[in-house]
């Protein structure tokens, strides 16, 4: 009793002292804090931390961020929350979105997520459901472009087949029977992907009583060969063009079409492919983040436009001293990240020196307006975590400890700054 009545005399102490008039949410806040430093232990200290282990991981990271300590606080969180049956709506449809259009073989892997998800609808919005989400995306993506090109692979055989035997038969008619009969023989031998066997085997089987009718009336079809040569280059031409086509847009979805480097589809592609090289060849790799200090004061201040060539110009810098073999991205808005190979550690902290001093002696121009720009950022090494997102997650963190910290400065995960 004696220890509650010191704890209520110093809450309204403090109050008074930082002239808080006393309302129950403002007294509950300072009662808690209190009872914390005076390490009194009473029930509602263990409901209300009984009731945040049982939040999702982003509501924890929020609530430890507002310095949330009472339940009245706690209630706005709890009200902003997604209601099941709403979250259940949408999974309803969550097969929709991610069946494949054209390869359908994840689709068992889907069907098995979903019933996960509603029959606990709050995981929907956990980073481990978000990350399957993400692979099944680019496994879909990746899966219908590899059937797509083999598809088109096995139209460019047919054709191909077709138009070199047309030419022999147009040249050497004397012996077009002969020719018939070959083409009819690899046209039955011609072996097509699984992907295109449903497809093109009706074509196939098509050609096949095409030549068998040509055989009996070879005399009459000479102009129809000269007609279906003329088809073949068009259709060989068309096939190409679209396989161009197809080559071009697998490289733009990839390209943030502002600065021109890889967004951050491409970025997720990418670290893939490094880690791999870091599992099987034990290669070294340092990932470092970049953030451009108030860039939407540049925005209020100078415009949207200006904000695009700050980003821009960054970008191209960032572009021309990095490495082929390295990879450079636009993360989120003004938020870049790198991927360098090493060999020693000197050389990822010469590479962030000479960006540094690129940035730093230099000025930014849009049109009139000449600006200094200074950017923030962090570098940690991949051989440090567990695994690379771990790595990630402390390469943001240090970044966001650097913009806390007054900005312009750049954070190693060794506990050094440059």
């Amino acid at each position: 009793m004696k220890d509650i009545k010191k704890i209520i005399k110093d809450t309204i102490k403090s109050l008074s002292k930082d002239d808080e008039v006393p309302t129950p949410s403002y007294y509950e806040k300072e009662f808690f804090k209190q009872a914390k430093l005076f390490n009194y232990q009473f029930t509602e200290q263990n409901e209300f931390e009984n009731i945040f282990k049982s939040l999702s991981e982003e509501e924890q990271l929020f609530i430890r961020e507002n310095n949330i300590t009472t339940f009245y606080e706690l209630t706005f969180i709890l009200l902003k929350r997604v209601k099941n049956k709403d979250l259940i709506t949408f999974l309803d449809h969550l097969d929709y979105f991610l069946i494949p259009s054209i390869d359908h073989k994840i689709e068992n892997r889907i069907k098995i997520l979903k019933d996960e998800l509603l029959k606990e609808p709050q995981k929907l919005v956990k980073n481990s459901t978000i990350n399957r989400l993400r692979k099944f995306t680019t496994e879909r993506i990746q899966r219908d472009k590899v059937v797509v090109q083999e598809k088109a692979k096995d139209v460019k055989k047919v054709i191909g087949l077709m138009g070199k035997y047309f030419d022999k038969c147009i040249l050497q008619s004397d012996d077009t029977t002969k020719e018939l009969t070959m083409i009819k023989s690899e046209l039955e031998a011609l072996e097509l992907s699984q992907h295109s066997a449903r497809d093109l085997a009706m074509i196939q089987s098509k050609l096949i009583d095409s030549v068998y009718k040509l055989e009996n009336s070879i005399e009459d079809s000479q102009k129809e060969l000269f007609k279906g040569q003329k088809d073949c280059v068009y259709l060989q031409k068309q096939v190409n063009k679209l396989q161009k086509e197809l080559d071009e847009v697998s490289q733009e979805k990839d390209i943030d079409f502002l600065t021109g480097i890889n967004n951050r589809r491409a970025f997720i592609s990418e670290i893939d492919k490094i880690e791999n090289e870091y599992e099987i060849f034990k290669s070294k790799y340092a990932i470092i983040f970049y953030d451009i200090d108030h860039f939407k004061s540049i925005n209020d201040n100078y415009g949207f436009d200006c904000g695009d060539t700050i980003l821009s110009t960054f970008a191209t810098i960032l572009k021309k001293l990095t490495r082929e073999e390295d990879v450079i991205c636009r993360y989120t808005s003004e938020k870049f990240v790198s991927l360098i190979h090493y060999t020693q550690e000197d050389e990822v902290i010469a590479y962030l020196k000479r960006v540094q001093n690129i940035i730093s002696t230099n000025k930014f121009v849009h049109k009139d307006i000449k600006l200094k720009v200074k950017f923030c950022a962090s570098l940690v090494y991949r051989n440090k975590y567990t695994n690379y997102k771990e790595a990630i997650d402390y390469a943001e963190a240090l970044l966001n400890k650097a913009k806390h910290e007054g900005r312009n400065k750049i954070m190693l995960d060794t506990g050094f700054c440059l």
